[in-house]
C-alpha cells in the first residue's frame, strides 16, 4: 500500500518524469510470456515458454496436477526410485496464481487420483493397496478439509471389493523389498469422473488378476470416495491390441455426447488403446488402437467447449488436441522441441531406450477455464538413475500454459 501511494503522488506532481517499478526497488511481477503459436483443424493454440515448478538433486518425476479452484493448484511429484513401496512419498508444491509461480516443495504422500466430495473436501486416493484377501484391497488416504491447507493422513480407510475375478499379490518387478506387508496386484491410477447422475465417483485401477501375466484395467464406483466396488472390466489380459504389458495406465473422461472414454497404455512405444461406454461404465466397446497418440501413461482432459487435450509420449513428449471432442482425429504438438527452444540450461533428448530418456513422459493436462490449460512434465538429468553426488545437475518439473485463441 505505501508503494502504491507514493507512485500516485509522483504521477500527479511529476507527470513528465518516467519511472518503472524498479525505480522503487520492486521487481516486476512475473507474467505469462507469449510463446509459439500453432494452427490446425480450425484451432489456434499458443503455448507459453515453460515455467519451473521445482528442482532437486534427488528423484523428482511422475508429476500430477490437482486443481482446487480460484487459481489454486497443487503439483504432486514422486521423490523416490521407480519401485514399489508400501508408502509412496512425494513432494508437493502449491500455486495460487494458476501455475505461474510455485511454492517450495514440501514432503508428503504421492498420489495420482483426487476425489472432490460434495461437501468441498478432497480425498487423495492411495496408489499402492494392501492385500487383505482375493476379493479385498485396502489402503490409507489423505484428506484436505474444505478451507484447510494441511493434509490429514487416514490409515486404511479405503477399501475396494466386488472383484469379478480373484486378485493376487504385487510381484517384485518394480523392485519391491521383502517385507511383512503385502501389496495387492492392482493400483489406483488416472483421473476421476462422475456418473451420469453426478452422485457416484468413478475411478480406474490396473493390475494383474491372479494367475495372469498381462495387465487388466477395471472401473470402480463409490458414493463417498472411500468404499469402492468394481463396476466393470474395461479391458483385460486378453486384449488383442499390440503391447506386451496389456491395458494398464489410463485416463478417464466423459465426452460431450455423454459417453465415457478411457484411454490406456499397452506398452512403451506403442499406440494407446481406447474404449467407450454408452451405459455409464457398465459395459465397454472392444479396445481399439488410437491413431497418433502413443506410449506411457496418458493424461486426458476436456474443456467446457468439448475440446480434448491428451498428453504423454516416449520416445519424446507430446500434446495432442481433438477439436470435435470425439477422440477420432488428433493433432500433435512436440512438447520436447518446445521445451528445448526455451530452456537451454535443461535440454531433453529423444532417446530410444527408456532408461536413457531425459523425461519419464508422465504428464498431467488440466483445463483452467474454457480457453486455458496447463501441461506439467519432468526433465531428468540422469535418466532412471540417481544423480551422482559430485554432479551439479538437477532433476526438474515444468509447466506450460496453453491458450486457445
Amino acid at each position: 500500500m505505501p508503494i502504491r501511494f507514493l507512485r500516485s503522488v509522483w504521477i500527479i506532481v511529476l507527470v513528465s518524469i518516467p519511472f518503472t517499478s524498479s525505480s522503487f526497488g520492486v521487481e516486476p511481477k512475473p507474467k505469462w510470456d507469449e510463446g509459439d503459436r500453432f494452427e490446425f483443424d480450425g484451432l489456434k493454440v499458443q503455448l507459453s515458454p515453460p515455467r519451473l515448478v521445482a528442482r532437486s538433486q534427488g528423484f523428482l518425476w511422475f508429476p500430477t496436477l490437482l486443481s482446487f479452484g480460484e487459481n489454486h493448484l497443487v503439483a504432486v511429484m514422486s521423490n523416490y526410485a521407480d519401485e514399489a513401496r508400501e508408502t509412496p512419498t512425494g513432494l508437493l508444491s502449491h500455486s495460487e496464481d494458476g501455475g505461474l509461480t510455485w511454492s517450495n516443495p514440501q514432503e508428503g504422500r504421492y498420489s495420482e487420483c483426487a476425489v472432490r466430495l460434495l461437501n468441498g473436501d478432497t480425498i487423495l486416493l492411495p496408489y499402492y493397496l494392501r492385500y487383505r484377501s482375493e476379493d479385498s484391497l485396502v489402503g490409507s488416504y489423505q484428506i484436505l478439509k474444505k478451507g484447510q491447507k494441511k493434509w490429514e493422513i487416514i490409515k486404511e480407510g479405503v477399501e475396494i471389493s466386488g472383484w469379478p475375478r480373484k486378485v493376487g499379490l504385487l510381484d517384485n518387478d518394480l523392485g519391491s523389498p521383502k517385507a511383512e506387508w503385502k501389496l495387492g496386484s492392482f493400483v489406483f491410477n488416472g483421473q476421476i469422473a462422475l456418473s451420469d447422475d453426478k452422485k457416484t465417483h468413478l475411478a480406474t485401477l490396473y493390475g494383474r488378476f491372479k494367475g495372469t501375466t498381462r495387465y487388466s484395467l477395471v472401473l470402480a464406483e463409490s458414493s463417498d470416495g472411500l468404499k469402492w466396488k468394481i463396476r466393470s472390466i474395461i479391458a483385460d489380459e486378453k486384449c488383442k491390441l499390440k503391447g506386451n504389458e496389456g491395458p494398464c495406465e489410463s485416463a478417464l473422461v466423459r465426452l460431450k455426447d455423454g459417453r465415457l472414454l478411457c484411454v490406456y497404455r499397452l506398452d512403451s512405444g506403442v499406440p494407446y488403446g481406447q474404449s467407450f461406454s454408452s451405459d455409464d461404465g457398465k459395459t465397454w466397446s472392444e479396445p481399439q488402437a488410437m491413431d497418433g497418440p502413443y506410449s506411457v501413461q496418458p493424461s486426458l482432459a476436456q474443456s467446457s467447449q468439448g475440446i480434448l487435450a491428451l498428453s504423454g509420449g516416449r520416445p519424446g513428449l507430446k500434446l495432442w488436441l481433438n477439436r470435435k471432442g470425439d477422440a477420432q482425429k488428433w493433432e500433435s504438438i512436440d512438447l520436447m522441441a518446445h521445451h528445448n527452444k526455451y530452456v537451454k540450461t535443461d535440454p531433453m533428448k529423444k532417446a530410444q531406450a527408456t532408461f536413457d530418456s531425459n523425461t519419464s513422459a508422465y504428464t498431467e493436462v488440466l483445463w483452467l477455464d474454457a480457453q486455458h490449460f496447463l501441461v506439467i512434465y519432468d526433465r531428468l538429468a540422469n535418466g532412471w538413475n540417481p544423480i551422482p553426488k559430485d554432479s551439479k545437475e538437477t532433476n526438474s518439473v515444468w509447466v506450460v500454459r496453453g491458450k486457445i485463441e
